[in-house]
């Protein structure tokens, strides 16, 4: 079974999202519907935290296109962070890294923003 977690805190105007667990076909819509939500709240700062994540999918990476879609039509951007092991992998092999701007750290990121 495959379980994704995402835990959402805002600091300041921004919002990063903790996404922890396996993200794929099955899980990956949740992390879409999350950020979704926090679009339609006006927040166009994402910083999404991925060092805690261990494994994604290609319906996983499309989720993430989605969304950075969906924030610069607002405006606004997409920021990934504390990218590791598989799943940077998974972001280099697929060339995806050149389409999002990706920090070591949430506070660089943050600051990024």
């Amino acid at each position: 079974m495959s379980i994704v977690t995402v835990e959402q805190k805002q600091v300041a105007d921004q919002v990063v999202l903790l996404v922890s667990g396996r993200m794929d076909a099955e899980s990956a819509p949740q992390f879409e519907e999350k950020c979704r939500a926090c679009i339609a709240e006006g927040l166009t700062g994402l910083v999404v935290d991925l060092g805690d994540l261990t494994y994604i999918s290609s319906m996983g990476l499309r989720s993430f296109i989605t969304v950075a879609k969906a924030l610069q039509d607002k405006e606004g951007a997409l920021r990934l962070c504390r990218l590791k092991g598989l799943v940077k992998q998974v972001f280099e092999i697929t060339r995806l890294l050149e389409m999002f701007r990706v920090y070591e750290s949430v506070e660089a990121a943050l600051i990024g923003g």
